[in-house]
């Protein structure tokens, strides 16, 4: 597992509304230029500095196509 939060973005639900690139707050969304088997230009996670805040995740309109993997830390065991 990675110790960073990140989207997952399945680029054949994605509809290109744009609306978890607007909903991003640290602007690490963008639609992409490539096209999606039903014409769409889909969004992509530029690869770091996704805070986990799952903005994107609330505000994408399209069921499965947003997801984010929020990292969080463990406490160790001192037992």
């Amino acid at each position: 597992m990675a110790d960073v939060s990140y989207p997952i973005i399945h680029e054949e639900e994605c509809k290109g509304c744009g609306r978890c690139v607007i909903g991003c707050s640290k602007n690490v969304i963008e639609l992409g230029t490539k096209l999606n088997k039903a014409g769409y230009r889909y969004a992509c996670y530029s690869g770091e500095g996704c805070s986990g805040c799952r903005d994107c995740f609330l505000t994408c309109p399209e069921p499965l196509a947003l997801e984010v993997y929020v990292y969080t830390k463990k406490e160790e065991d001192n037992d």
